[in-house]
C-alpha cells in the first residue's frame, strides 16, 4: 500500500469516527427529549431527568468507567421511567396516595419501559440495565424481579442511588425537599438495605467532595 493509499484509508477512518460521533450525539439528544417529554406529562418531576443523568455521569467518572460505559449509563438515566408513558393519567397524576391496585399498575412501568427501550434496537446493555433494575433493592425487597445484592446490575445499583437522592432533595406536592445533608444521612442509613453499601459510600463521599477516581476505580 502506497502513501496515497494510506492517506486515503486514514481519511476514511477519521470520517467514519466523525460520523459515529454525530450519530451518538443525535441519539443522545433524542433520548433526552424522550425523558423530558415524560416530565412534561408527569408535572411533579420537572428537571429530574437532567439532574439524575448528571449525577449518574459524576458517579461513573468517579469510578473511572470508560466513556462508552458512562454514556450508556446516562442514556439509561434519560429513559429510566419511560414506561410511565403507558400508565393511565388517573394513576400517574393522582394527587393522593395510591391504593394497592394502583401501585400494581404503577409498578408495571418497569416492564413497559423495557418493552419500549428494547425495540429501539441501539441501546447498550448498560442502558437497558438501568431501565430494568432501577427499582430493585439490595435486600431483595424491590421490584419487578425482587433481585438482591449483586444479582442487580451494577448500572442499576448505581442509578437507583442517583434516582432516590434526587427524589429526596426535590419538592413534591406531598412533601418538602430534603436538605442534601438529610438526604445523604438517609442514603447512608439505607446502605445494605435499599442500596449497595459500597456504592452508597461512593455517593456520600462524592457529594461531600471526598474520595477520588483512583480510590473507586476497582468498582467499574
Amino acid at each position: 500500500m502506497g502513501e496515497d493509499d494510506l492517506a486515503q484509508a486514514h481519511l476514511r477512518f477519521v470520517e467514519r469516527l466523525a460520523a459515529d460521533q454525530r450519530t451518538s450525539e443525535l441519539r443522545e439528544a433524542e433520548l433526552r427529549v424522550l425523558g423530558l417529554a415524560l416530565e412534561a406529562r408527569d408535572r411533579e418531576t420537572k428537571g429530574h431527568t437532567d439532574r439524575v443523568a448528571a449525577l449518574a455521569t459524576q458517579m461513573a467518572q468517579t469510578m473511572c468507567w470508560s466513556p462508552s460505559q458512562t454514556r450508556a449509563l446516562r442514556w439509561g438515566a434519560y429513559l429510566h421511567d419511560i414506561g410511565k408513558i403507558a400508565i393511565p393519567d388517573a394513576v400517574l397524576l393522582k394527587p393522593g396516595p395510591l391504593d394497592a391496585d394502583e401501585w400494581a399498575v404503577m409498578r408495571g412501568h418497569v416492564e413497559e419501559g423495557m418493552k419500549f427501550a428494547s425495540v429501539l434496537g441501539f441501546l447498550p446493555e448498560t442502558a437497558l440495565d438501568v431501565v430494568r433494575d432501577h427499582h430493585e433493592r439490595w435486600n431483595g425487597q424491590g421490584y419487578p424481579a425482587g433481585k438482591a445484592g449483586r444479582e442487580i446490575s451494577l448500572a442499576g445499583r448505581v442509578f437507583t442511588l442517583c434516582d432516590v437522592y434526587d427524589a429526596l432533595t426535590s419538592a413534591r406536592p406531598y412533601k418538602a425537599a430534603w436538605s442534601p445533608e438529610a438526604a445523604l444521612r438517609e442514603i447512608a442509613a439505607q446502605a445494605g438495605k435499599h442500596f449497595d453499601p459500597v456504592l452508597a459510600g461512593v455517593l456520600v463521599e462524592l457529594l461531600h467532595d471526598g474520595g477520588g477516581p483512583a480510590h473507586w476505580a476497582s468498582l467499574s
